[in-house]
């Protein structure tokens, strides 16, 4: 089964533990906007690639921060 890129986008949020609000707030959009682009109710092809480059740029920062144990 070929995920399409909500199911792609969802699924590495889970795994690098972002939340949407934080995901909404790096692409500049309102976290109700997202909703309704993951749920296949809005966007287009420019808000694709902006969700998609904020997720890039979220992870990439999580990647570095230091990891913290109790």
């Amino acid at each position: 089964m070929i995920l399409d890129w909500t199911s792609e986008v969802v699924g590495r949020m889970h795994g690098a533990n972002i939340a949407g609000l934080e995901l909404a707030k790096e692409a500049d959009i309102s976290s109700s906007y997202l909703s309704a682009v993951l749920h296949k109710k809005k966007g287009n092809e420019q808000t694709r690639q902006r969700i998609i480059c904020a997720l890039e740029r979220l992870e990439q920062r999580k990647a570095n921060e230091p990891v913290v144990t109790q």
